[in-house]
């Protein structure tokens, strides 16, 4: 799919459909030009709460750690 894409347009390609864990978003980023991870974010607000920010910022930053030198 990524490469229709790439093939009909020159604007950045993102995957955003099923990435939850660091080695998903590790993958899709060595692929496309950006990873958009959404249910996984709206699922630690419905675990955490009022206390999701904590949890939310831990999780992009493992993201982020993980695609960084991609």
């Amino acid at each position: 799919m990524i490469e229709l894409v790439r093939r009909s347009t020159n604007i950045p390609c993102a995957v955003g459909f099923g990435i939850s864990k660091p080695e998903q978003a590790a993958e899709m980023a060595g692929l496309s030009d950006g990873v958009i991870v959404g249910s996984a974010i709206v699922k630690i607000i419905a675990e955490e709460g009022k206390d999701s920010v904590f949890h939310i910022g831990g999780y992009v930053r493992s993201m982020k750690d993980t695609i960084r030198d991609i």
